[in-house]
């Protein structure tokens, strides 16, 4: 019984590894190459590298139900940065209410800046995978801040 109780462990450990991050404190960046530990021992700081890509935008939501108060996260727009420094603020089909907008973008290891035609949006690097900036630039009434994660 006990060497059963081991082996079903080890299995669940081996197939939930990828999904909590036991990789070894490895963890995931948005696409990172092996370029990138060369831009890093340099002294450079090399934005597009490290954060171009699709970035999904979310708010997020409480209300009261029978069951006490919930939570959750409402998906509102992507943005795409491209590695040229170009990019698009696109709402999603939900939300098409919202601006769309294209312009460029430039960024440092704690703020990533778009250049929109409407004006610049300073956004604030959380981590690796989360920047965070102020709803009502995007057009989001009734929200202080939104967030976004690296979505690929």
């Amino acid at each position: 019984m006990k060497k059963q109780f081991l082996v079903v462990g080890a299995l669940a450990c081996a197939l939930s590894a990828p999904l909590i991050g036991c990789d070894g404190g490895q963890a995931a960046t948005p696409n990172t190459t092996g370029d990138d530990a060369t831009t890093s021992q340099s002294g450079g700081f090399d934005a597009f590298a490290a954060y171009w890509g699709q970035w999904r935008g979310s708010v997020s939501t409480t209300g009261n139900t029978i069951y006490g108060n919930t939570s959750a996260k409402e998906q509102m727009l992507d943005i795409n940065l491209e590695q040229d420094g170009t990019c698009t603020v696109e709402p999603l089909e939900a939300h098409a209410d919202l601006p769309s907008d294209e312009g460029t973008w430039e960024g440092t290891e704690s703020e990533i800046t778009l250049h929109l035609s409407s004006g610049d949006i300073a956004l604030t690097v959380v981590d690796q995978a989360t920047l965070e900036g102020n709803a009502a630039d995007f057009g989001i009434a009734d929200f202080d801040t939104i967030q976004f994660d690296f979505y690929g």
